[in-house]
């Protein structure tokens, strides 16, 4: 599809209203979301498709300040628009993922009906994690650099970037506290206790479920399901969830 002198990949399955579109994790394409919304397209319309200079998708222009979470919103806005598809939509975004929908949510209002948050990341985690252990910013912000070193200018690389800038401010420029509509919430609680970084081990995964808290408290419509059984590719290790998830946001953005 056309967004303006460059193409994003897109697939569309399903009938029907309301809309659901599904947002990849950090450095994904479509592909990742293709059972999940295979069976999910049973349901309803189902739009998912993979960001600039991912999968088939072609890269962004180059910008000064690189391809943010901004630029991100702003281009799906953009591929939803030109697909003349109506809104608003139900947002399923999956790790990195999930904070953009959020901020979609943040930018455009109007457009979004309902949020599935699934394993989303958080903008202040590395903070919070760092709350109870000291070495985990350095640590975090160490182990992107050592993976940036190894990739070449691109697509993935500005992504690994624009991550390691928002949690290093704790913020996202332009993001708003959600607001309450039907939301589903999605947490992995698998933790390890041989995990080499805090992030891993239960007492992190207190926190984790901390922060995703503080999104199920925003909606008076909402279910927050925490699984033991799954890492952080909950669609891929349980896509059962995520199903439940989906129709749960599904029925009640119906009913009302």
């Amino acid at each position: 599809m056309d967004i303006g002198g460059r193409h994003l990949d897109v697939s569309r399955m399903g009938a029907g209203a309301p809309t659901i579109v599904f947002e990849v994790g950090l450095a994904d394409s479509l592909n990742t979301w293709l059972p999940v919304a295979t069976a999910a397209a049973e349901l309803t319309s189902v739009v998912l498709y993979s960001r600039a200079g991912f999968g088939r998708s072609d890269p962004s222009p180059p910008s000064p300040d690189g391809y943010g979470a901004r630029h991100a919103a702003s281009d799906l806005h953009e591929l939803l628009r030109r697909l003349a598809l109506r809104p608003p939509f139900v947002l399923v975004g999956r790790s990195y993922g999930g904070l953009l929908v959020r901020l979609y949510t943040s930018l455009y209002p109007s457009d979004v009906a309902g949020l599935v948050l699934v394993d989303g990341t958080h903008e202040r985690q590395v903070k919070e994690f760092g709350r109870i252990d000291s070495t985990y910013p350095g640590a975090f912000r160490a182990s992107f650099d050592s993976v940036l070193k190894t990739l070449p200018p691109g697509a993935e690389a500005e992504e690994i970037r624009e991550t390691v800038r928002i949690q290093a401010a704790g913020a996202v420029e332009g993001m708003a506290p959600l607001p309450d509509i039907p939301l589903a919430v999605l947490t992995s609680m698998k933790s390890d206790s041989n995990a080499t970084y805090v992030n891993g081990t239960a007492r992190g995964h207190e926190v984790w479920r901390a922060l995703h808290e503080e999104w199920f408290r925003r909606s008076r419509n909402a279910i927050h399901i925490e699984t033991t059984r799954s890492g952080h590719d909950i669609q891929a290790t349980e896509p059962g969830l995520v199903l439940q998830a989906i129709r749960f946001v599904l029925d009640r953005v119906r009913a009302s």
